[in-house]
């Protein structure tokens, strides 16, 4: 017997909640558990949001930085 998971809609998978702080990516419909980033990792995201959020300072816009609450839509499915 062959069990198939459903293949998730980009809408679907903004929704989605496992209960658990799994964060996932979804490649090609199907949920891939992404793996802990690294101490270099945090530092990049650190320096990023920082300079983003000086920046913002600066140029007085009405922004805000968020530091990896935000997930990116991108087309590298299959590469």
């Amino acid at each position: 017997m062959t069990t198939t998971t459903p293949k998730l809609t980009f809408a679907e998978y903004l929704k989605y909640n496992d209960g658990t702080d799994t964060r996932y990516e979804l490649v090609n419909g199907e949920l891939i558990p992404m793996s802990l980033g690294s101490g270099q990792h945090g530092a990049v995201v650190a320096f990023l949001y920082h300079r983003f959020r000086d920046e913002i300072l600066r140029l007085k816009l009405d922004w805000t930085a968020k530091q990896m609450v935000i997930g990116v839509r991108s087309p590298r499915a299959g590469k």
